[in-house]
């Protein structure tokens, strides 16, 4: 071959492939039933809220500014029921809320463009009804309370259970109907004294899961002779008529004393105090220890440093403190905290 006609060849070949390299490939056309698959997420996929609370439902779809439609279907509904449309951004990230008053199932739907294929997904939002009780804080023992509350939404003629924590786990107590203003009321006599926390439940219906109140603390107080309440770890009461002091835990009276008290001139004061200072020993008339509880006349429950004026009781003779013998205020003074109640009466 000659060196023209080799030079003429090569000139075509390399014309041949910059025509190929330049030239973009043919876009392959798509068809009806090729359309890209679309995804469509919401979480969280079910959760529970209380009767007029709002539930918040985050996802997103693989198609930037799509348009989705939101569809309910209620408890003991077979229909979807439109609701609204709503329009995602460029990342297709959306955030909506709800306050559906029975158990309810939220359709998000994207129905598809001319690229891309439809797609659905589904939640469901789980209603507890709204408990609220009305207990009394505290009665006395041999006395009785009615335990009221409601329920909402309304129940028509249901049923709650109150029901008392034992040993960690809650255990009824009592079954009390719903009236026609889906309001209950029990009436209540406790057989002992204490703490008891109680609260109201109600079972899952067609239209509702399971709810419950918050649990309440009820204080049924230990009777004595001072209707001290049961919830004070300590507590004193000075009775001045008697020239006696009675010492209280949790309403049981462990120890009464004579004591001496104010002189005329001097009295004894009457009211609610709390002991606000202590100190051991003291010395001097206020004798072992002393616990103040008063600051006007620094007035305090105190030893002695002459104990035979204490033989000869009763004994109006202190600038209004309760004086004590030594052994019995120490025993006092190691059982009572600052923040103690100390009740003086007539």
């Amino acid at each position: 071959m000659s060196g023209r006609r080799l030079r003429l060849l090569l000139a075509c070949v390399v014309a041949l492939l910059l025509t190929a390299a330049l030239t973009p490939p043919a876009r392959a056309a798509v068809g009806a039933g090729e359309l890209a698959a679309a995804t469509l997420t919401v979480s969280p996929a079910s959760q529970t809220v209380t009767y007029r609370g709002r539930a918040t439902l985050s996802g997103s779809v693989s198609v930037a500014d799509a348009q989705l439609a939101l569809l309910r279907q209620r408890a003991g509904e077979t229909g979807w029921t439109p609701l609204r449309t709503l329009a995602v951004g460029p990342h297709g990230a959306f955030t909506l809320t709800v306050a559906p008053p029975v158990n309810t199932d939220y359709k998000l739907a994207f129905a598809g463009d001319p690229d891309h294929g439809g797609a659905e997904a589904v939640v469901t939002v789980y209603v507890r009804p709204r408990i609220l009780t009305d207990f009394p804080p505290s009665l006395w023992l041999g006395g009785a309370v009615t335990l009221r509350g409601s329920v909402a939404p309304a129940h028509g003629e249901g049923t709650v259970v109150i029901e008392r924590l034992v040993d960690g786990a809650w255990q009824a107590l009592a079954t009390a109907p719903l009236g026609a203003a889906s309001n209950f009321a029990y009436r209540w006599t406790p057989s002992t004294f204490g703490y008891f926390h109680l609260r109201a439940r109600m079972e899952a219906d067609a239209e509702h899961v399971a709810g419950r109140s918050a649990a309440s603390r009820v204080i049924v107080n230990r009777p004595n002779k001072h209707d001290v309440p049961y919830r004070f770890a300590h507590y004193i009461v000075i009775v001045v008529h008697e020239y006696k002091l009675y010492y209280y835990e949790h309403g049981k009276n462990l120890r009464a004393f004579n004591v001496a008290l104010g002189r005329p001139g001097y009295r004894t004061p009457i009211g609610r105090f709390h002991i606000y200072g202590k100190r051991r020993p003291a010395g001097g008339a206020l004798g072992a220890c002393a616990m103040y509880y008063r600051q006007q006349g620094a007035i305090a429950i105190h030893g002695t440093n002459e104990p035979w004026l204490l033989s000869r009781f009763p004994r109006p003779f202190s600038h209004g403190c309760a004086r004590m013998y030594n052994a019995q205020a120490l025993w006092l003074y190691a059982r009572c905290p600052r923040g103690t109640q100390v009740h003086n009466i007539r």
